[in-house]
């Protein structure tokens, strides 16, 4: 199953990522925070839950979640551009390194290719809310995750 999220998620994946890391690291923004969006989330086969951790520091986390629960992360850096709105970002990790299914572990390579830059566009338009463009002119929206004592 993880085969066919890995496989379902690539292309999507690659502009949901891309969209989404565009934070001045270090720097009081808005985009600091936890983010979520869906990929064609009414398709039980194919549908992903994505969600995306941005810190300061230049720290991003992604993780992509299909219907049955299971899930894969990608953690990287990011810089972003003066003005705030272009994010250049490179995947460096990614968990699980493994898919066990009854006793049976398989190795798992990287859903993404690691030490590739990859740049994003942001448009906010709200303080929980912005339009993420890929690379690849992919757009998608998300929404930040409100934070409780």
């Amino acid at each position: 199953m993880m085969p066919k999220l890995v496989s379902a998620a690539r292309g999507m994946l690659v502009l949901i990522l891309t969209l989404l890391c565009m934070a001045p690291a270090g720097a009081r923004t808005p985009i600091i925070g936890t983010w979520s969006t869906t990929v064609d989330w009414d398709n039980r086969q194919a549908g992903l839950a994505i969600t995306l951790s941005i810190g300061t520091g230049g720290r991003i986390r992604e993780r992509v979640m299909n219907h049955d629960g299971m899930s894969y992360d990608l953690m990287g850096r990011y810089r972003m551009d003066a003005a705030g709105a272009t994010m250049h970002f490179t995947w460096v990790d990614y968990s699980p390194k493994q898919i066990c299914v009854g006793g049976n572990c398989t190795p798992m390579g990287p859903p993404q290719p690691l030490g590739l830059p990859h740049t994003s566009h942001i448009r906010f338009r709200g303080p929980n809310f912005f339009i993420g463009t890929t690379e690849d002119g992919v757009s998608l929206p998300w929404v930040k995750q409100s934070t409780h004592p």
